[in-house]
């Protein structure tokens, strides 16, 4: 996706409390190169795959709701698009000035910093929080904002470092669930296996159904 007005999506969520500080809108891009075992998102891998959205239409839909403060970059990994994340946080800040910015990314902040590239670093600077490492399977915990305990977050900006740097060894699920016509969508940190168990009981569901 090299249009810098267009953002390739799995999909978004116009109001989440589980990915990040307060009420958030959050956006899932498409297209991640890691492929970490146990990602509870395989299905945000393709690049090709996902839906083309419009700069600014999704920054009307996602500024819409008064209650959101800021907008969640999750993914697939959001720094392969990184421009139009940009093109996004910009035209999101001209209608709420007020809004954060929190990012995932399967890089470490060094690795960024050490890239050079000029979108990711642009990016970086757009950011109040960033939450970097990618997912290890064998250290997954559930922290704060976190599937393993090589990820950290990084408060770029001091707006929510008093309030939430102190939180951030809390453990616990947390979870909130979304429909659509067609799907169940899952936000947050799910536990360990959580896809594969879910994916059970679906099957079992669907057996039942046609037993019955």
């Amino acid at each position: 996706m090299n249009d810098p007005e267009l953002l390739q999506l799995a999909r978004f969520s116009t109001s989440c409390s589980v990915l990040g500080p307060g009420k958030r809108a959050v956006v899932w891009v498409q297209g991640c190169m890691r492929h970490c075992p146990g990602c509870v998102a395989p299905e945000t891998w393709d690049p090709g795959g996902g839906t083309a959205f419009s700069i600014e239409y999704l920054a009307e839909k996602l500024t819409r709701n008064p209650e959101v403060e800021g907008l969640t970059f999750s993914g697939g990994e959001p720094f392969l698009q990184a421009a139009g994340l940009c093109a996004l946080a910009d035209a999101c800040r001209k209608i709420c000035p007020k809004f954060t910015f929190l990012a995932f990314t399967g890089f470490t902040l060094e690795e960024l910093l050490a890239r050079e590239k000029r979108d990711e670093l642009a990016l970086l600077a757009r950011l109040d929080i960033l939450i970097d490492g990618p997912y290890r399977e064998m250290e997954h915990e559930n922290l704060l904002w976190r599937g393993s305990r090589n990820q950290r977050v990084w408060f770029l900006t001091p707006r929510y470092e008093h309030d939430w740097k102190p939180r951030i060894h809390e453990t616990g699920v947390r979870l909130e669930l979304e429909a659509d016509s067609e799907t169940l969508h899952i936000m947050g940190i799910p536990p360990r296996d959580f896809r594969e168990k879910m994916d059970e009981i679906a099957q079992k569901l669907h057996l039942t159904q046609q037993n019955g």
